[in-house]
């Protein structure tokens, strides 16, 4: 089946069909594909004015405003309108003396499309704009309706240009007759939005140049913006975000230098036999965050785990046993190199850990199991209220012995953790006092004989 496409045209919407003749009574397949051969015909004079009708949009939006270029500019669209329309009006004579002639109800159905799949401005590419405040939301609001009736009476000038095209006895005067309104309409609604940008410019809600190069992509106008999907993600986009590892040196980390190390442009934590470490982190303290986009990269090699801690704290009582070998090996236990608080669980050898959300050094320890949505009120209730996927189908796109993206997203009392692009858990803490809720530091684990190697670690701080 044909799906429909949203179709900017100015601010107004146009559904205009993925597929000759959608909407036309009564059309057969050899008049659906006689329509596609006439729009491959005009396909040439549709990108022109296409094209035309952007940089129209473009011109108006232009600062400081530029009258000249602006009538330049829908000249240019009218002389665009007039040689599709007499593309069209060739085309479709052809079509007309053939065994594929439409009807007189088909023509006015597809003069109510826009003419076929011809001649409106291809929808938005995106829809969003770079670090856009309220105000300017509300800014650029007020632009989209205030120019709407004008909108309408350029779509409805549009409308009236492919009418005469498809009319059976048309004199070109008539045509260039349309296509003067055509052209009066486009400055009437480029003068409105210059105008209101002017405003705009001039007030504490300026737009920076890369806003309004987005505002252009969306067609100058929140009006009618099509449906978009969101950027596939890119692990390597580093833009907003600060490293935390400087690939060569452990600048800002504070650990047990017995078991941290850099190695190969990772951090390293290794526990051995004859040097275990038991629970070991390495903290680092030159940034505290409480809201925040967290990636990095992790390999673990051996039967042990790890965890990336974050919102975490350093220097707490311990609360788990520390094994007789650890002590024996290090020492009593060092609380400056000890982290409390929620956790990143990475423990690939095993069947159950990875992905969850764990409570590290405090009684609230899992909260949210791989594979679950978990809604509580830090130590006092949590419940499950839904489910991502199967726990153990989850847990096998953890890749032991090789590197896995892992990303954590931080907001306020909601917690959600990625890995290799696939949601594990989400843990909704609502309790602001909770430990889970508190501003800390980032830090690395290391638990029972294996090695674990970190590196490429961004965090988007918000706050």
């Amino acid at each position: 089946m044909s799906r429909l496409i949203l179709v900017v045209l100015s601010g107004t919407v146009a559904l205009l069909a993925q597929g000759p003749g959608r909407g036309i009574p009564g059309i057969t397949d050899r008049q659906s594909g006689a329509l596609a051969r006439m729009n491959t015909e005009i396909a040439a004079q549709t990108q022109a004015l296409n094209v035309a009708r952007s940089d129209m949009i473009a011109v108006s939006l232009t600062v400081p405003r530029d009258d000249r270029a602006i009538r330049t500019k829908a000249e240019a669209v009218r002389e665009a309108e007039i040689a599709l329309a007499n593309a069209r009006k060739s085309a479709f004579a052809r079509l007309q003396t053939s065994q594929d002639r439409l009807s007189a109800e088909q023509t006015t159905a597809l003069i109510r499309t826009g003419g076929g799949r011809g001649g409106g401005r291809p929808g938005a590419a995106r829809g969003t704009i770079p670090n856009i405040r309220e105000a300017q939301v509300t800014a650029l609001t007020r632009l989209s309706t205030d120019a709407m009736p004008l909108a309408r009476a350029l779509t409805a000038a549009r409308a009236a240009m492919a009418a005469v095209a498809y009319a059976e006895s048309t004199d070109p005067a008539a045509i260039r007759l349309k296509a003067d309104a055509v052209q009066a309409a486009e400055i009437a609604l480029a003068d409105a939005r210059a105008n209101a940008l002017q405003k705009i410019q001039s007030s504490p809600n300026k737009l920076a140049p890369a806003q309004i190069a987005a505002f252009l992509e969306m067609g100058g106008s929140f009006s009618g913006i099509g449906f978009t999907q969101p950027d596939p993600y890119n692990f390597d986009d580093h833009d907003g975000y600060v490293s935390l590892f400087d690939g060569v040196s452990l600048k800002g980390w504070d650990g047990n230098p017995r078991f941290w190390r850099v190695e190969n442009g990772a951090i390293v934590g290794e526990s051995t036999p004859e040097n275990p470490s038991g629970n070991s982190y390495i903290a680092y303290r030159d940034l505290v965050a409480k809201d925040f986009t967290l990636k990095f990269e992790i390999k673990v090699v051996g039967t042990g785990g790890s965890g990336l801690q974050y919102r975490s704290k350093t220097g707490i009582p311990w609360l788990s046993n520390i094994p007789d070998n650890v002590t024996a090996n290090v020492g009593p236990v060092n609380l400056a190199w000890m982290m409390t608080g929620p956790q990143a669980d990475f423990w690939p050898a095993s069947k159950d850990w990875t992905g969850q959300f764990y409570s590290e050094n405090t009684p609230m320890r899992i909260l949210a199991w791989r594979g679950q949505v978990v809604e509580g009120a830090g130590l006092a209730r949590k419940q499950l209220m839904g489910n991502i996927g199967d726990r153990e189908a989850l847990g096998r796109l953890a890749k032991m012995d090789d590197w896995n993206q892992y990303i954590v997203i931080a907001r306020g009392g909601t917690l959600i953790q990625i890995v290799n692009g696939q949601l594990m858990a989400v843990m909704v803490d609502d309790d602001p006092e909770s430990s889970n809720n508190q501003p800390g530091m980032f830090g690395i684990e290391i638990e029972a004989t294996t090695k674990v190697s970190v590196r490429n670690i961004w965090v988007k701080k918000l706050n």
